[in-house]
C-alpha cells in the first residue's frame, strides 16, 4: 500500500538531503546546496540554519579574500554529535567511539570467548563505559550505540555459523537495558556498506551497490538510492543462503547447496577438520594458510563456480553499479576469490560502464564497526533509513 508524504516528513527528508550534500561537498555554500539539490535558495538556507542550530553543521572560514562578500562555506561540525559502534563476531569484539565526521576517537578490541547474550552484554557494557569515559562524550551530543552482529535476526531455527541459537536481537535488547542508551542493530554486511558509502574512496558517490561480506559466514549489504536496505525483518542481504549448487552441501538452514557452504571461512574450517586439521580462530586460519597451500587449494577451487553463480544472482536481481568484496576474512582469501572468479557470468550488469563489476573494499575489516557507529546518526536524521530498517 502506498503511503502519503506529509509536509513534516518531506521536511525531514530535505533536512537529511542538505546534511548529506554538505558532507559530500565540504565547503559548499548555501546557493551551491540549492543548485545541487533543486531546493529553492530560501528553503536550503532555512534547512542549513536548522542544522547549524542542531550543531550538526558549521560555517567555516573563507579560504581566500576576493572582491565583494564571498559565500560562506559550510562543513560538518565534528563535535556536533558522537556515537559508539560495536562489531560482535565469533570470538571477538571491536568497539569504537566516533564524532560526527566519523573520526575514530578511541577503540577497544578484545576477545569475546562467550557470545551467549547474557554474558556478552557484560563485556559490551564495560567497553561502552570505557569509551564514554576515555572520550568524555557530552551526554547532550550523544546519539546512541550502533550494534553490528552476524544475522539473520528472529528466524526460528536458523543461526549464523558457529553460533548455535544466536540472535543479535537478544543482545540488542540486553545492551539497551544495561546502558539505558538507544541501540540500533544491523547485520555486518549492512554496516560494512554504510561505512564504505560514507568513508570509502571508491563507494562514497555510489547510490546503488552491493557489498559481499566474507567472514566466518557470508552475507551482504544492499544500498538502494543511497539508503541501506534492511528488508522487512532486517535480514536483507543474507546471500549466504542463496542456492548455488543444486543438491550440494548440507547447510544449517535446512537446504542444500547454499553459497555459505562453499566460500565462508566456516566452510574452510570444516574442510580442514575433515582432513584432521583443527583450526579454531580466524587469526590462526589467516596465518597458517595461504592461497597456494595444498591443504586449501582444492577447497578454493570448489568454491569458484558457486561464487560466480552467487554474484550473477546479485547482478540479475539488483543491477548494482558495482559489487564490493570485503570482510574480516584474510586478505589473501578475498584476493584469490576475486582473481579466480573472473570472468563473471553474463548478466543484466553487462552494460557499458565506468566502474568494474566487482571491486575490493577499501576499509577492510574496520568497515563494520565504523558503519555500526553511523547507525545512530541515520536513525536520528534520516527518515528513509528508519522506514527501511526495523531495528533502529
Amino acid at each position: 500500500m502506498l503511503t502519503a508524504t506529509n509536509v513534516v516528513k518531506a521536511k525531514l527528508i530535505n533536512l537529511w538531503v542538505v546534511f548529506d550534500t554538505i558532507r559530500m561537498n565540504s565547503g559548499i555554500s548555501r546557493s551551491g546546496i540549492a543548485d545541487q539539490t533543486g531546493l529553492s535558495k530560501q528553503a536550503s538556507s532555512d534547512l542549513v540554519d536548522e542544522l547549524i542550530a542542531l550543531q550538526f553543521v558549521e560555517e567555516t572560514k573563507v579560504a581566500k579574500r576576493r572582491v565583494g562578500k564571498p559565500p560562506t562555506p559550510l562543513g560538518i561540525n565534528p563535535n556536533g554529535a558522537y556515537s559508539l559502534g560495536f562489531h560482535v563476531d565469533v570470538g571477538q569484539m571491536s568497539a569504537i567511539a566516533v564524532n560526527l565526521a566519523g573520526e575514530v576517537l578511541h577503540r577497544e578490541d578484545r576477545p569475546l570467548d562467550d557470545l551467549e547474550p547474557q554474558h556478552a552484554v557484560i563485556e559490551l557494557e564495560r567497553a561502552a563505559k570505557t569509551l564514554m569515559a576515555a572520550t568524555e562524550i557530552p551526554q547532550d551530543h550523544f546519539l546512541g550505540i550502533g550494534l553490528a552482529t552476524p544475522g539473520p535476526f528472529a528466524v526460528k531455527g536458523l543461526s549464523p555459523p558457529r553460533l548455535p541459537g544466536w540472535d543479535g536481537l537478544a543482545l540488542r535488547g540486553l545492551l539497551h537495558d544495561a546502558t539505558g542508551l538507544p541501540v540500533s542493530l544491523a547485520n555486518d554486511g549492512q554496516c560494512a556498506i554504510v561505512a564504505e558509502w560514507r568513508f570509502g574512496e571508491a563507494a562514497r558517490r555510489l547510490t546503488n551497490f552491493v557489498y559481499v561480506y566474507f567472514g566466518i559466514g557470508v552475507g551482504s549489504g544492499v544500498m538502494i538510492h543511497s539508503a541501506a536496505f534492511g528488508g522487512a525483518a532486517g535480514n536483507a542481504g543474507e546471500i549466504g543462503h542463496i542456492t548455488v549448487v543444486p543438491n550440494g552441501h548440507d547447510c544449517i538452514c535446512g537446504k542444500r547447496g547454499c553459497l555459505e557452504t562453499y566460500v565462508s571461512v566456516d566452510s574452510a574450517l570444516r574442510h580442514l577438520a575433515a582432513k584432521g586439521i583443527e583450526i579454531e580462530t580466524m587469526a590462526e586460519f589467516a596465518t597458517r594458510l595461504g592461497p597456494n597451500d595444498p591443504l586449501i587449494e582444492d577447497w578454493i577451487g570448489a568454491g569458484i563456480e558457486p561464487l560466480r553463480n552467487g554474484l550473477n544472482a546479485i547482478e540479475n536481481m539488483l543491477d548494482p553499479q558495482s559489487i564490493m568484496i570485503g570482510g574480516n576474512a584474510p586478505d589473501w582469501l578475498i584476493d584469490t576469490f576475486m582473481a579466480r572468479v573472473e570472468p563473471l557470468l553474463p548478466s543484466v550488469g553487462r552494460v557499458e560502464r565506468t566502474l568494474p563489476r566487482i571491486m575490493k573494499s577499501g576499509l577492510r575489516a574496520d568497515a563494520v564497526a565504523r558503519g555500526a557507529a553511523v547507525l545512530p546518526l541515520l536513525a536520528t536524521l534520516n527518515p528513509l533509513y528508519r522506514e527501511l530498517n526495523p531495528y533502529v
